[in-house]
Formats: structure tokens, sequence, C-alpha cells
């Protein structure tokens, strides 16, 4: 039946795209570098010094009257890590700068702004997983993270082991056993597995929110036997193959030390062609000042 003219016909419609862009990228949430201290490294090789002395197990009782007696004195520790580069690089054509898009922004500073989130989270990772590498040869240099800095307090469970009140406290114990009370790890981080755990936890739990309307399914903060605990979920957690790795910190004993000078900065990359270029560049370590008062532990069961 003739109608005259329907929108179905018409060829000349222009298409609806909305001018607004939702990034639902998982790049946020970096915790260690929102809260870890920072410093100045002045070398490739950067170096700080440690010390640790162990509490008595026994006395001896000195003679009335006898002589000063003399034992070798503990001296600081050296300790160091190096150095590693990390750039994030975009490089957008002139072209592409001059076209209408959906956002209305330009291309080149909308890639920038991503840039950044990407090397922010890039930065995350290698606080907390990065892999000591000397640059020898040829080879990128590599900064130990926080799981290759702590060797003292490191524990393996068997595989698929699943977390109980009982075993956070004891991995607390070994902080607790190492060093002063002052200095007993207060920040768990661990994946969103057993976040949801320690969620669940009902043995030897007091929940003190009684609202009749709400539904708490949710534990920030664990009062240990140690004292509070922050639990914090983190993406870049190791949580596989029945293999979950818990950390338990003492944060304020780990330090990002930029290269002097090579704090994350973007520089302009030279016009050579019909393009625009730039890159994010940082030159960073960690460091741990007091590994013997963090442990880390892998086996964790990563079903619940």
């Amino acid at each position: 039946m003739p109608f005259g003219l329907l929108s179905y016909d018409d060829a000349s419609r222009r298409e609806d795209l909305l001018s607004l862009l939702k990034d639902l990228s998982p790049l946020g949430g970096n915790y260690l570098t929102g809260n870890l201290g920072t410093s100045v490294a002045r070398n490739t090789l950067h170096e700080w010094v440690t010390y640790h002395q162990t509490r008595p197990t026994s006395v001896t009782f000195s003679v009335e009257g006898a002589d000063a007696s003399f034992a070798d004195l503990t001296m600081p520790v050296r300790s160091n890590n190096v150095t590693a580069i990390l750039t994030e690089s975009i490089k957008v054509s002139n072209t592409e700068r001059a076209i209408a898009i959906a956002t209305n922004q330009d291309p080149y500073a909308f890639q920038k702004e991503k840039a950044l989130m990407r090397m922010n989270a890039k930065m995350e990772f290698a606080l907390l997983n990065g892999t000591r590498a000397s640059g020898s040869s040829g080879v990128a240099r590599g900064m130990a993270g926080i799981d290759a800095c702590i060797s003292t307090n490191f524990t393996s469970v068997a595989s698929g082991t699943s977390l109980t009140v009982a075993a956070l406290e004891d991995l607390l114990q070994k902080s607790y056993d190492q060093v002063g009370q002052e200095y007993v790890a207060d920040v768990v981080i661990v994946p969103m597995v057993i976040k949801r755990r320690i969620s669940a936890f009902t043995t030897n739990i007091t929940n003190y929110v009684n609202e009749t309307d709400i539904l708490y399914k949710n534990i920030s903060q664990f009062d240990s036997s140690f004292g509070p605990l922050r639990i914090i979920p983190h993406r870049d957690v190791k949580a596989s193959g029945g293999s979950a790795h818990i950390y338990a910190l003492r944060l304020e004993t780990f330090r990002v030390a930029y290269l002097e000078g090579r704090q994350p900065s973007f520089m302009e990359l030279p016009d050579n062609g019909d393009f625009a270029s730039g890159q994010y560049v940082t030159e960073f370590t960690l460091e741990s000042l007091a590994e013997k008062a963090s442990v880390k532990s892998n086996g964790w069961a990563t079903t619940q």
C-alpha cells in the first residue's frame, strides 16, 4: 500500500552517534602508586642500608664486681635495586586530528590522557611483580617488585588451601615475630577472590553493623590480634591455578625511588612527518627498607 515516504527507504539519513564515550578499561585503582612514599635515586643501581637486631631468647647475668665484657655489634646491611625505564608512546596523524569525531575532542589529547592511564597501570604492576635484570648486553634493566623483595616471611601452602581467620592471623604472626609491634604488617593486598573469602568470614568474627534495611557483605578492615588490618583487593596480585597470592605489608617500609629528573613526564617527539607524536617516560625503582616486616604467601584457593 503506497505510503509516501518511510524512514526505512530514506538513503539520505545520517547516523545517530552519541557524543559521549564511556571508558570501562580496568586501568584505575592503582593502590601502590597512590600510597607509597617517594624518594630520589641518583644512579641506576640504587642503594640503601637496613638495620635489624634479633630479640634475646636468653640472658646471662653478670657476677658482682666483674669486668665489662664485649660482644660483636650488629652493623647496618647494604641493600639495593635497579632503576627501570617505562615508556608509553602515542602517534596520531594530522588527518585524524582534522576530521570531525564523535566526542569533539582532539584525538591527540585523548590518546595522551589514555596513555597516562596505561603508564600508571604499568608502574603499579612493576611495583608489585617486577623482576630484576641488570641491563647488560642490551637487555632492558628490570626492577625487583614487592613480590621479589619479600624473602624472610615467605610461605607456600598446599595448592587450593582455603583462607581462614586462623590462617590469616598465622601470616601476621610471621611479621610480629620479626619486627617491633609498631612495624607489624597492617595492609593485606589480595586478589578479589581472596577479598571475597575474607568478607565471608564467620568464625571468630563479631559484626558491629546492625541496620535492618541494608545487608553488608564487605570487610575492608579486619581487627586482628595484632591490630587493625586494611584489606585491599588488587588486580595485579597473582590468582591462577589454585595458587592465589597474599601479601601482608607494612606499607611505610616500601618507597618508590625516581631517578633524579626522571619522574613521569610527557615529551613531544620531533615532527618528521605528517603526524604528531610523543611519549610518557619515567625511570624508577622500589626501595625495600625492611622486608622482614612484610609477608608473602601463595597456594591459596581461587574458588569460594
